[in-house]
């Protein structure tokens, strides 16, 4: 069939107003059908109306059209997940009386007018219609697809639905709602119809918002507006009681949104007056022979490591040597705790040393002098290495207290060894992560740099960082510099922007705004491939993370998820175990670039990375994981066994606690054992199971040297004593904790009463 005129078609498509544009632009049928999405995108063409003309040009081919690309996506599963999006709702203002002076064929027209604009406003801002109620549209922004900037893309539809509507015949006016949240998406339903749908408080949130809005008005919640910052223009309501909700939510009316400026790009710099200070001390630390310990403290994102890279960069260039270790989230298995990390690198071990390299590096610290012989049997318990016969048998006779002084005393003699020699450049990262056991640490080697040279860095979160007012006073007089970072400047976070070819400036003036000064979140955002389809970007790092895991496959999806549960750091036997596929590779995780290489093993390349994958599961779904990484530590790290059964909720787990804490118990870590047993007692019902690991705690609190403690839990397993036995072993226990605080008299009657009934 030959070709009608051009201008005659796109009238009778409905699309005549382009007309003139493609004669402007010479554009007849045989160049048509050659231009691609982004050809269609720069003449102006709407989405809705790009796919109409694709689908009417492959009609005259006989071909089938293709939809708008998209990244390799595949729907949620049938359980579902947790994603963060942003809901609209837009209803019609007065539809009853509208509908009231009209006939239902003709109210049928109307409202199928008015569906076909907001869809196509929907559409065009790359959300997705997830169902017609009544005369109201509900939209989503975020899923199946999620992109960088969702809360500002349903703000500009909302406000775009607005102006369609009054373009219609007859005009309407309507009144729309947006909130923005974490949902649950999955497809809901029956055999006999399911569909794709999301779930949650955002849903009735922007529902509730919808119906406080009166005509030509669209609120939103206070979440959305944080997301769209300074660019607003509105008015903030306050807050609000609305019907079904439990607290009252803040509110804002959304009158427009402001463009975002462009800018000249700049090279990374920033964090000018740290690095002063570093330099300071860097000087200070080598005229005198004297160091101190710099704290960096900062929200998720802000900058902590990359300074420490800086810091460290500095100091190798001055001829300090550097070694470091980092606290880790759940998943840290044997010999991977800060402090022995550290230990690792001063000791010059490889991750992964076997257990000769180990015991050879012990001995040659002792040949060196740089610890004293006595200290060995702390260095082997340091390195996980067995004692010889004769030094188990002194181990054994000390009490905890002393072996932990005698841990910390040896990593700070083996420091001040070393640091005679070069002076060293420490660092400890992520303690709001710290097991309580590492401050001991902490002190003897805040303690020591003080007197030798050292530079102690150290780094948290401002949220649970451990390092509280009792923690510094022990600490003393020791020369301790806090740095507590905020975010970059504008003009710091332009800088940043060099780092990154092909980045025009209007997206990356919308990155940089949108980041609010977290390098984390603006250096994510500016990786994202989709990120500049916007004026501006979300402040949720979730939403980046899921960004960049809508691009996975359905397998690298699955693997990110297992790697989730298995922790910040972990193995890739170990996942390929989770997974069920012994050849899985993690090339496209490393190519996201949401993990890398660490220490032979990988890591999410940031905390924040693995929080937004774990939590973007259910729960039914996160439970299967942890059971199939409870089979892998099974006969590999029974603290590690224990936990996956207690995240599982498996009723596994208080018997796997117990013999966890058998197991720490036996290796002289004994406030370890502690903790494991009381995450056990927590999981059990019963008293009757309660007994057994109670009697095992009173023994590790009278072994830990607090004997009142110790009393008080025998007391609560003689309550719990079902048997003769079990009291007998009570009242035993009993007399013991009484005898350590001085109360002989006492625990003899009591033992008389064993006694008997033995």
């Amino acid at each position: 069939m030959a070709n009608p005129d051009i201008a005659v078609w796109l009238a009778d498509l409905g699309l005549g107003d382009y007309a003139e544009i493609f004669a402007e632009n010479r554009i007849d049928f045989d160049v048509l059908v050659e231009l691609e999405e982004a050809d269609l995108r720069e003449l102006g063409l709407a989405l809705g109306d790009r796919k109409r003309l694709k689908k009417a040009i492959a009609g005259l081919s006989g071909e089938a059209a293709t939809d708008t690309p998209a990244p390799s996506v595949e729907p949620a599963p049938a359980e579902g997940e947790r994603r963060q999006v942003a809901v609209m709702f837009a209803d019609i203002s007065g539809f009853t009386r509208l509908s009231a002076q009209r006939d239902a064929e003709e109210i049928h027209q109307l409202l199928n007018r008015f569906f076909a604009a907001v869809d196509t406003v929907v559409q065009d801002f790359g959300g997705s219609v997830d169902k017609h109620i009544g005369d109201a549209v509900m939209a989503v922004f975020g899923a199946p697809v999620a992109h960088t900037d969702d809360p500002e893309r349903a703000v500009r539809a909302a406000l775009a639905v607005h102006d369609a509507a009054a373009k219609l015949d007859p005009p309407m006016r309507v009144h729309a709602g947006v909130a923005a949240g974490q949902v649950v998406a999955s497809s809901t339903g029956s055999a006999a119809h399911l569909e794709y749908t999301v779930t949650g408080e955002t849903v009735n949130l922007a529902s509730r918002l919808t119906d406080l809005a009166t005509a030509g008005e669209t609120l939103i919640s206070g979440g959305v507006q944080n997301a769209i910052g300074n660019r607003l223009d509105g008015e903030n309501l306050g807050e609000k009681r609305l019907k079904g909700l439990l607290e009252p939510v803040v509110v804002w009316r959304a009158d427009g949104l402001a463009e975002t400026p462009s800018f000249v790009e700049g090279q990374f710099i920033g964090r000018g007056t740290e690095i002063g200070m570093f330099k300071s001390a860097l000087a200070a630390t080598r005229r005198d022979g004297r160091g101190q310990t710099i704290f960096v403290r900062g929200e998720a994102g802000i900058g902590k490591t990359r300074l420490l890279h800086e810091f460290q960069r500095l100091a190798e260039a001055e001829g300090f040597l550097s070694h470091g270790g980092q606290a880790l989230d759940f998943g840290v298995g044997g010999g991977q705790d800060a402090v022995r990390m550290l230990l690792r690198g001063l000791l010059g071990l490889a991750p992964g040393a076997g257990q000769n390299l180990r015991a050879g590096a012990a001995e040659r610290s002792i040949e060196a002098g740089l610890i004293a012989p006595e200290q060995r049997l702390h260095l082997n318990d340091l390195l996980n290495l067995p004692h010889a016969e004769e030094q188990r048998a002194l181990y054994e006779a000390m009490d905890n207290d002393q072996r932990k002084r005698g841990r910390v005393e040896t990593l700070v003699s083996l420091v001040q060894g070393l640091s005679a020699r070069t002076p060293l450049l420490l660092r400890l990262e992520d303690l709001h992560w710290a097991a309580p056991a590492l401050l001991d640490y902490l002190t003897g080697l805040v303690i020591a740099a003080g007197d030798c040279p050292v530079l102690l860095l150290l780094t948290s979160r401002l949220q649970n960082d451990p390092l509280d007012a009792t923690w510094r006073a022990s600490i003393g007089a020791a020369p301790f510099q806090a740095m507590d970072l905020g975010p970059l400047s504008v003009d710091e976070a332009r800088d940043l922007v060099f780092d990154f070819a092909g980045v025009d400036s209007a997206r990356a003036a919308a990155c940089i705004e949108r980041s609010g000064g977290n390098p984390l979140f603006l250096e994510q955002l500016l990786r994202s491939p989709d990120s500049g389809d916007g004026e501006a970007i979300p402040g949720s790092v979730q939403s980046v993370v899921q960004t960049r895991i809508d691009g996975l496959s359905g397998s690298d999806r699955a693997a990110l998820q297992a790697a989730s549960v298995l922790g910040l750091r972990f193995a890739l036997d170990a996942l390929r175990f989770i997974v069920g596929d012994a050849d899985y590779q993690p090339d496209n995780l490393l190519k996201f670039d949401l993990v890398r290489p660490s220490e032979g093993d990988f890591q999410f390349s940031h905390a924040l990375f693995r929080d937004a994958v774990h939590g973007s599961f259910l729960k039914g779904r996160r439970q299967d994981l942890h059971l199939r990484a409870a089979d892998w530590f099974q006969d590999r790290d029974a603290v590690l066994h224990a936990e996956h059964l207690g995240q599982a909720e498996s009723d596994l787990a208080p018997l796997a606690y117990q013999r966890a804490a058998r197991a720490e118990a036996g290796a002289y870590r004994l406030e370890s054992a502690l903790n494991l047993l009381e995450r056990g007692l927590a999981l059990l019902p019963t008293a009757a199971e309660r007994f057994d690991l109670t009697a095992q705690r009173a023994g590790l609190l009278r072994d830990l040297g607090r004997p009142a403690d110790a009393l008080e839990a025998w007391e609560e397993a003689l309550t719990l004593a079902a048997t003769d036995r079990q009291r007998c072993l009570a009242w035993i226990g009993i007399a013991a904790a009484d005898r350590l605080a001085g109360l002989g008299e006492h625990g003899l009657d009591i033992l008389d009463r064993a006694e008997t009934v033995a």
